[in-house]
């Protein structure tokens, strides 16, 4: 039969009593609770359901700051035991737990992944394969990256110029991209990040800054551009007189960009 909304209440009161400090209202642990257990009785729920993690996870989709911490330090903060075996640098990890937190609370296009958890089986190990997928994804994402510039790298080498200049001035184009980059403003870095290493699409980009497409890719293209003017500035003054006249120099560079974009952002 189902279950009494007096039922409920005393079951939210004994969860909430397992986070002392936690402002989430009782009514609505209710209602929450009732979505996810729908049309049971008493002793099925309370011995099928983890209450006081239900109780966390809805208090943090009511952005309630110490239900937040209280995710972090109990599971959040392991996330690098749950993806180290993939990848163990702090790049990686930082990316996953960012990727995976901003998931679980979601935006206006997508929905917050913590509502799907309906408290059938420990919080801790459901976060732990939401980390895992995300690490999983984020790989992949950095493998297509990485086949998408080997494919440029071989068509570069069928062109005897480039080929030759890649050669010639891979050491100095190296220098100058590497003072480049360090001119660039904390936005320019941010966006060239979430594209060339995590593998965003415009959109993606977009939505991570809530921010139109073609916003995002304005950003994008002017952070490129910006990138290709200097490097191919600093490089001219580099060689001096030795270097490739006429548009060689500009097309050399923007040859190497994307390869060298990625190489610099990637874990």
């Amino acid at each position: 039969m189902a279950i009494e909304d007096s039922e409920l209440q005393t079951l939210a009161r004994t969860s909430a009593a397992a986070w002392p400090g936690v402002g989430l209202p009782l009514d609505v642990f209710v209602v929450h609770l009732r979505d996810r257990i729908g049309e049971t009785d008493t002793a099925v729920m309370v011995q099928g359901i983890h209450l006081a993690d239900l109780y966390l996870a809805c208090a943090c989709l009511h952005f309630d700051p110490l239900a937040w911490r209280e995710l972090y330090r109990l599971h959040l903060s392991r996330v690098p035991q749950f993806v180290g075996r993939m990848d163990a640098s702090r790049a990686f990890i930082d990316e996953v737990r960012q990727r995976l937190s901003a998931k679980l609370i979601g935006d206006s296009d997508s929905p917050a992944k913590l509502a799907l958890y309906t408290g059938r089986g420990p919080l801790g190990a459901w976060l732990r394969v939401a980390a895992i997928r995300e690490a999983q994804n984020l790989k992949r994402r950095t493998k297509r990256m990485v086949d998408a510039n080997d494919v440029a790298l071989k068509a570069t080498a069928h062109d005897p110029e480039m080929h030759l200049l890649k050669h010639r001035l891979a050491v100095p184009f190296a220098e100058c991209f590497q003072e480049v980059l360090a001119t660039l403003s904390a936005d320019e870095r941010n966006v060239l990040r979430l594209h060339y290493l995590d593998g965003l699409t415009i959109e993606e980009v977009g939505k991570a800054y809530r921010v139109s497409r073609a916003t995002a890719a304005r950003w994008l293209a002017s952070a490129r551009q910006t990138i290709l003017e200097r490097t191919r500035a600093a490089l001219g003054y580099k060689l001096g007189e030795s270097a490739p006249r006429g548009e060689s120099l500009l097309a050399f560079v923007g040859s190497q960009l994307d390869m060298s974009l990625h190489g610099h952002f990637k874990p």
